[in-house]
């Protein structure tokens, strides 16, 4: 028998979670539900679970800063919410799981299971495994909150999914992250960790808004293109202390709109795409992003060329920062997502201006 705890502010998803428990899980056995985060510590403290299902965001103490209240943490934590965008910070506290509301009863399930499988802290591995569950989570979430920085408002239009907006697009990605976690689990990690901490500060320093969290990898949209490049730069600058992330930046500025939920557009798709032609510690952006920012001192910007992007219609000019600590991308060597065009007997992919 598997003894729980449920921290929640909200009755019914309380009620919700407890009825699952009842149906799915009847080897989970409820000690307490509890209201508020006080109630929640008094009652870990006096009953000492093997299992805490813990709501994130709550007023007066979010989850993690209730996590933070204890020297120890000798109970194995499930988050349950609503918001996709706690996923790597749910590994910092090493969680069993997270599970995004309304809960899946399936995940719910398999989440269960790993506690009885496990008696020991979650390894590097689960991590690892926890993360890429949470990468799937995340790219299947919506991206509704964007409605709040272009409407100003806090809910998304009806018609939102008619509605199309122009938008400073970011898409980031960690050179190697995939070849790496084979190599050396507790390193990618450590990386992974350090990443989103940067990235979701400076997002908000710069007022922009990261809707989508891949783990080794965020979208990102920005109402101005300097602020989306300012944090850019700043990002990469964060980056090369150690331990450094070999991070690539892509920006674009392009329509997104709306549909079932998701952001979608040409825009993202060319964000997508110039990101893909970076190095570690590159910040590349198109054309339309160049001219918003070529007569701002800041920023020193060199062309890499012209070229001919998969699912584009037209090749693109491509650029890259160029300030003190920014990696320039030869043009020679440069790969990524490009269009192979044939030759003769010969395949070519993109193409570059000369000088």
């Amino acid at each position: 028998m598997i003894n729980a705890i449920l921290i929640d502010d909200e009755v019914h998803c309380l009620d919700t979670l407890s009825m699952l428990m009842a149906d799915y899980c009847p080897e989970v056995e409820i000690m307490d539900r509890c209201l508020s985060p006080k109630t929640g510590i008094e009652a870990i403290k006096a009953k000492k679970p093997d299992l805490v299902f813990l709501d994130i965001e709550m007023p007066a103490m979010n989850g993690f800063e209730l996590l933070e209240q204890f020297e120890q943490i000798p109970f194995s934590v499930i988050f349950t919410t609503s918001y996709d965008q706690y996923a790597i910070k749910a590994i910092r506290f090493s969680a069993l799981d997270y599970l995004l509301k309304p809960i899946d009863p399936k995940e719910l399930i398999a989440a269960v299971h790993k506690l009885q499988l496990q008696h020991a802290p979650p390894s590097v591995e689960q991590m690892r495994m926890l993360m890429e569950q949470m990468q799937i989570q995340n790219k299947q979430a919506g991206f509704s909150r964007i409605a709040e920085l272009f409407e100003g408002s806090g809910s998304l239009p009806l018609d939102a999914k008619r509605q199309r907006r122009l938008a400073a697009i970011l898409f980031t990605d960690i050179v190697g992250y995939t070849g790496l976690m084979q190599q050396n689990e507790e390193q990618a990690v450590t990386i992974i960790r350090r990443y989103g901490s940067e990235m979701k500060e400076c997002v908000a320093d710069h007022g922009g808004e990261m809707l989508n969290d891949y783990g080794d990898g965020s979208l990102c949209v920005f109402a101005s293109a300097t602020e989306a490049v300012q944090c850019a730069a700043q990002l990469q600058k964060r980056l090369q202390q150690e331990p450094v992330v070999p991070l690539r930046v892509g920006l674009h500025i392009g329509e997104i709109f709306f549909e079932d939920g998701k952001i979608l557009g040409d825009g993202v798709n060319v964000a997508s795409r110039i990101q893909s032609l970076g190095n570690g510690n590159s910040i590349l952006y198109s054309g339309e992003i160049h001219d918003k920012i070529k007569n701002n001192p800041k920023f020193k910007s060199v062309s890499i060329g012209r070229y001919d992007f998969k699912n584009v219609e037209k090749p693109l000019e491509v650029f890259a920062l160029a300030n003190e600590g920014c990696v320039v991308p030869s043009k020679r060597n440069t790969e990524g997502k490009l269009k192979k065009r044939k030759w003769g007997n010969f395949f070519f992919s993109g193409y570059t201006k000369k000088n």
